[in-house]
């Protein structure tokens, strides 16, 4: 909270806490006059009870590009696979 109101005086614009656990968030939201931003994740609450804890903007970090990125790879490897490779 320290650092959250550190932050504040110092004229930032938002807060993004994005190792804080989701639990946090409302007390951060309450501590701060800041728009607060969270990262949404894999196994993390979901953007929708994240904006209900107090997050005004979502992120989803690397997340959407590691999942493309994954998905893209296991259908090359059953083209390969096809090919008889």
């Amino acid at each position: 909270m320290a650092r959250a109101r550190a932050y504040t005086e110092a004229g930032a614009d938002c807060l993004y806490p994005i190792l804080a656990p989701p639990e946090l968030l409302p007390e951060l939201a309450a501590a701060v006059s800041l728009p607060l931003n969270a990262l949404a994740k894999p196994g993390g609450p979901p953007p929708r009870e994240l904006g209900a804890l107090g997050a005004t903007r979502i992120t989803f970090g690397g997340g959407l590009q590691q999942q493309a990125t994954a998905t893209l790879a296991a259908v090359a490897g059953r083209l390969w696979a096809d090919t008889g490779n």
